[in-house]
């Protein structure tokens, strides 16, 4: 009877020291790879530095989605965060950007879709 009791109390104490790792999801982009777009990069040379986009429109093909998503593993109770980057091409050039979370240093911010 003490043994179960000991073994119980045992379990019940290492359930708060389980590991719960990081959640990420989707193109995750470092600020070395966004400061090497810049204007007139062709899709292949974007490609190139960004990969693949983990999202390709069908019906849009000169704009390109990249989306990251990520949950803090020690805070589970959070909301997934989103960071989303879109890639606006003209004639297959790279012409401008629009994202909230991520900030191209040479490429123009979209005022409105290219």
């Amino acid at each position: 009877m003490l043994r179960g009791l000991v073994l119980i109390l045992v379990a019940l104490s290492l359930t708060g020291c389980l590991y719960r790792p990081d959640l990420r999801q989707g193109d995750h982009i470092s600020q070395a790879e966004l400061d090497q777009l810049r204007p007139s990069l062709s899709k292949h040379e974007v490609q190139q530095i960004m990969g693949t986009p983990a999202l390709t429109p069908v019906f849009e093909l000169e704009e390109w989605n990249y989306t990251y998503a990520y949950l803090d593993g020690k805070h589970r109770d959070k909301t997934l965060e989103f960071k989303t980057l879109t890639l606006y091409f003209k004639n297959g050039k790279l012409v401008s950007y629009s994202s909230s979370d991520w900030h191209p240093a040479n490429l123009p911010k979209s005022k409105t879709k290219a």
